[in-house]
Order: structure tokens, then C-alpha cells, then sequence
């Protein structure tokens, strides 16, 4: 009985290891012919002209796609009587209102001077109305 199990554990031994020998397929193979079937098709969709022409607008078709979207109930329901969705779209007056930019002040945690050359100046090659424009600027914040 003993044998038999020995001859029995031997046998399961030999085929596993019989079946591990084969080789694998390259995994990469899968891959790249996806890539080959994707450049194929972009080259279909999106491929250049053959003698360097450009491609007129009025020769492209354009296509639009108009979806309902059903959304399962009245929204007249939830509205106001005389809700109108464009009253008061061209009484803004842009002109009138002011905008103002926000600026945040970092900190970057280390001094930069360090990490410049010397003889350093930024405003090289600028004109001095200009430099004394930005200068100005930056001593008014």
C-alpha cells in the first residue's frame, strides 16, 4: 500500500512537472495587434491626403445627433406659471460690472536668490518704461 501511494504521489510529481515545461505564448502578442488594428483604423478615419492638399471644410460631412431625454415626468409642474428661461438674458450690461482678480501670495519656503546666477535681472532686455512699469507693480501689492 505504501508503494502504491509512493507510485501514485511520483506520478502526480512527474506530471506537473510535465506540464510546466511547455512554453508560454508571448503575451505582447495580443497587444501589439490590437495597436496595429488601432493605428489601421485611425489611418482610415483620420489618414492624410496622398499628394499634400488641404482638405476643404465643405467636403466633410458633419453629422449631428439629436437625443430626447425623457425625463419621466412634467417640469411645467415645478416651474412657475410665467417661468420664461431667457427673461433678462440681454439686460446685463457687461460693461458695468467690475472684475477683480485675486492674487495668492505663496510661500515658497526657501529663498531663491540662491538658486539664480549671479548678475541675475529679469528685466534684461525689457525697455525701462517697461521695467518701471513692473517694478511699480510689484511695490504697489
Amino acid at each position: 500500500m505504501i508503494r502504491q501511494s509512493i507510485l501514485v504521489i511520483f506520478a502526480l510529481f512527474a506530471l506537473n512537472v510535465n506540464a510546466n515545461t511547455e512554453k508560454n505564448e508571448n503575451p505582447f502578442t495580443d497587444f501589439i495587434s490590437f495597436e496595429i488594428e488601432k493605428f489601421e483604423l485611425e489611418q482610415e478615419l483620420f489618414g492624410e491626403t496622398t499628394n499634400d492638399e488641404a482638405v476643404s471644410i465643405a467636403s466633410l460631412d458633419v453629422y449631428e445627433i439629436e437625443e430626447d431625454l425623457e425625463l419621466g415626468f412634467n417640469t411645467s409642474d415645478y416651474l412657475p406659471s410665467d417661468f420664461d428661461a431667457r427673461k433678462g438674458m440681454k439686460d446685463i450690461d457687461w460693461n458695468t460690472i467690475e472684475l477683480y482678480e485675486i492674487e495668492d501670495d505663496y510661500e515658497i519656503g526657501f529663498d531663491t536668490k540662491a538658486y539664480l546666477p549671479k548678475g541675475f535681472n529679469p528685466y534684461k532686455g525689457m525697455k525701462n518704461t517697461e521695467a518701471a512699469e513692473v517694478t511699480t507693480l510689484i511695490k504697489i501689492k
